[in-house]
């Protein structure tokens, strides 16, 4: 099966997820590809394995040297959910050791967070907002409102992702899209929305897309600076 990638952000990283065969020619030139454009903007990637069955060593080449590439740019790439078959060829060619692997995408993205407390690469740790919305254009606006107000903000488009963040972030303020927020109907969610109790919550109404976005964008504010402003929410 050839190699099919797809990828999505998740706060400062970028998880590529692949499926199929890592194998000489367009299926290493392609994750090669693609990784490399994430460079210099997105250098924190996150390479999810989980349905990748079968890799030959021009594939484990192009992990190796997109790891080296990776940390050339100041990022780090680590490995996540990787299948015993590759673990094994890791584990007998002794890459295991020289490339980071985690049994999890939030163990993974969890681990950047850690590693920058004690590492030199330069990786952005403060979080003020975390915001999490279905709507991809009401992220975008969120973020940038909330980052030209001064805020460190990460954003995540779903519930899975958004506790991933929630727990390894530490943020002082959860913007939650109204639907995410009313929603207990899984284990994430409950323990999303339980979790972000105790910390200051804003909730985006459904509207807020269809809002004049001055007026938006300026009532968003308001709300933030308002739960900031909660003793709970200052102060370390």
């Amino acid at each position: 099966m050839p190699l099919e990638l797809g990828s999505r952000r998740v706060g400062h990283i970028t998880v590529v997820t692949g499926s199929g065969r890592l194998v000489a020619g367009e299926e290493s030139t392609a994750l090669g590809r693609s990784v490399s454009e994430l460079l210099p903007h997105a250098p924190y990637v996150v390479l999810n394995l989980a349905d990748v069955d079968f890799i030959d060593s021009s594939g484990v080449g192009v992990l190796v040297r997109l790891f080296v590439r990776v940390n050339a740019a100041g990022g780090l790439l680590t490995l996540c959910t990787v299948s015993p078959k590759i673990r094994e060829v890791l584990r007998v060619t002794r890459l295991d050791s020289a490339l980071p692997s985690y049994e999890s995408e939030a163990d993974a993205v969890a681990a950047f967070y850690e590693r920058a407390k004690t590492a030199s690469f330069s990786f952005p740790t403060r979080t003020d907002v975390l915001c999490v919305e279905q709507s991809a254009d009401a992220l975008v606006y969120v973020r940038e409102v909330l980052k030209q107000a001064g805020l460190a903000v990460v954003t995540a488009d779903n519930l899975v992702d958004g506790l991933t963040l929630l727990l390894a972030t530490r943020p002082r303020i959860v913007v939650v899209g109204e639907k995410l927020r009313r929603s207990n109907d899984t284990r994430t969610a409950e323990r999303f929305n339980r979790l972000a109790d105790d910390l200051g919550v804003v909730e985006l109404p459904a509207s807020f897309s269809t809002q004049d976005a001055g007026e938006a964008g300026r009532e968003l504010l308001s709300r933030v600076h308002a739960v900031a402003g909660s003793p709970h929410i200052t102060g370390d």
